[in-house]
């Protein structure tokens, strides 16, 4: 009998000892839960964050963007108004999202002497005249604009090379306030008299004899 109660006493014993143990590793888990379930809550509370950062960000570049298109348009409609002397021909840029990406796409919008605007593509406009304003003043347009702002003068290869002999004096002088504008000195390339014409100092580059010659040079209107 006394041998019986003892063996019962070792087993409750055993099982005390048992409990204790598994209790304790339940505490030891449940802390762990509780220490899980705070990183999640952290976790949840940062990705939150990150989503409101991200929205922040893209209304931010949406509103840069959208003030970079009409900073754009503006700029080339008044060169092409100017050079054109057609106050009703624009320039728009037209964005779209495509796949994720900002997608555009220039067009002309323009009357053509009529009262329905006409959109059209640039190289569809009345020619490459408008293609080669277009060009020249989204070049000047973008370096404005760009950050942080690039220094330098503005190098021109045959700047407005097909637009008409009519058109190439408001070329010219477009060149000129657009130097005095943006505080750049312009440098080109041209065999355009009136571009010519429009520069502080001009050379003219002969060739002789497969040599090079160079001489200032002398226009008919500073002559």
């Amino acid at each position: 009998m006394t041998a019986d109660i003892a063996n019962l006493d070792g087993a409750i014993s055993k099982l005390r000892d048992l409990y204790n143990r598994r209790l304790g590793e339940q505490e030891l888990l449940l802390r762990k839960k509780r220490q899980l379930e705070e990183r999640q809550a952290q976790k949840r509370a940062e990705i939150e964050k990150l989503e409101q950062v991200k929205i922040l960000l893209q209304e931010s570049s949406a509103f840069a963007r959208e003030q970079a298109r009409r900073q754009i348009e503006t700029m080339v409609t008044n060169a092409l108004q100017f050079i054109f002397g057609d106050q009703d021909i624009e320039f728009r840029v037209v964005i779209e999202e495509v796949r994720g990406r900002a997608d555009g796409e220039f067009l002309v919008v323009s009357k053509y002497g009529g009262e329905i605007p006409v959109q059209t593509r640039p190289q569809d406009a009345r020619g490459g005249g408008v293609v080669d304003v277009i060009s020249l003043a989204l070049r000047a347009a973008l370096l404005h604009a760009n950050r942080p702002q690039l220094d330098g003068p503005i190098i021109l290869d045959e700047p407005a090379k097909h637009v008409s002999e009519e058109y190439s004096r408001q070329v010219a002088e477009f060149l000129k306030q657009l130097s005095t504008a943006f505080g750049r000195q312009i440098i080109m390339v041209t065999h355009n008299q009136h571009l010519a014409n429009t520069g502080d100092t001009s050379y003219i580059v002969e060739m002789r004899s497969g040599k090079s010659y160079v001489r200032v040079y002398q226009s008919l209107e500073n002559a």
